[in-house]
């Protein structure tokens, strides 16, 4: 671990009691896992830090980017460019069938790429992320709306809610009551595109029969402990084709949800950089 990884995570050990959530998924360390855990609508889910793994056009297929300063959050739509949403051909619609399934424990998980691009140095590599709601819906849709509004006293989460779009998976209430964030660290990886935290969500909860799934999330403070600080995040899947097939994931019964503290073991190996896009 280098001294820059050592120092951030100190810093988010130091910086957890003046955020204090209900649950803490800590992902500033190398390999930390949350296991299998329930979301607020009681859908089983787990996300993991991204350990080494090939980049490039070939291998990740981004769906949305979004970006803003302190704060941010955006939703994926070919239609506009709702919130912190970028423009560019990187936000789109996304279809069921391009999310890849991912076998846990002998049942079936989607699985969502996040890759986060942050400043290094004074604690900006780590990042909050404190909603994720999907949706189905049998068109690509443009029209939800925020269901709450930003706390400074860290007990609200900004929510989405659309009157078209059936609701799958919902990280926390809104406002949020016992919620939970996710904590992320840009210097455990170098550049972009390799990806920071892979996200499972019980392939049940799905409609094979409803095309077009909209994911939804939030970053930063003031509703978590970190903010946004440089470029933007990017949600991917993984593309099946050149690569690999994803090995089936061990049982998480040595990995534990982390409240406030680090969870992680030394993973050998580096990943190839690929440059970021300019803004």
């Amino acid at each position: 671990m280098t001294k820059r990884m050592i120092a951030a995570t100190v810093a988010a050990l130091l910086l957890a009691p003046l955020y204090a959530r209900a649950t803490v998924i800590d992902l500033t360390t190398t390999g930390a896992s949350s296991g299998l855990v329930t979301s607020a609508n009681g859908v089983t889910y787990q996300v993991d830090q991204v350990g080494p793994q090939p980049t490039g056009t070939g291998v990740i297929d981004p769906f949305l980017r979004i970006q803003a300063s302190g704060n941010e959050q955006g939703y994926n739509t070919s239609l506009s460019t709702p919130f912190d949403d970028k423009a560019s051909g990187y936000t789109r619609a996304l279809n069921l069938s391009e999310i890849p399934i991912v076998n846990i424990g002998g049942v079936n998980y989607r699985q969502f790429l996040l890759d986060i691009n942050e400043d290094s140095g004074g604690n900006h590599e780590l990042l909050s992320l404190n909603q994720i709601q999907i949706f189905q819906s049998a068109t690509d849709r443009d029209d939800g709306v925020l269901s709450s509004t930003a706390s400074n006293t860290n007990t609200a989460v900004l929510g989405f809610s659309s009157p078209t779009l059936t609701p799958i998976f919902q990280l926390n209430n809104s406002p949020a009551t016992g919620s939970t964030e996710i904590r992320l660290n840009y210097a455990l990886n170098s550049g972009s595109g390799s990806g920071d935290m892979f996200l499972y969500v019980a392939d049940a909860a799905f409609d094979p029969n409803t095309s077009f799934v909209i994911l939804y999330s939030q970053f930063g403070d003031p509703n978590g402990f970190a903010s946004s600080s440089d470029g933007f995040e990017e949600w991917a899947t993984l593309k099946p084709e050149g690569t690999p097939p994803v090995s089936p994931i061990p049982e998480p019964g040595t990995m534990a949800l982390a409240l406030t503290g680090a969870l992680g073991f030394g993973l050998a190996g580096f990943r190839r950089f690929r440059r970021r896009p300019t803004a």
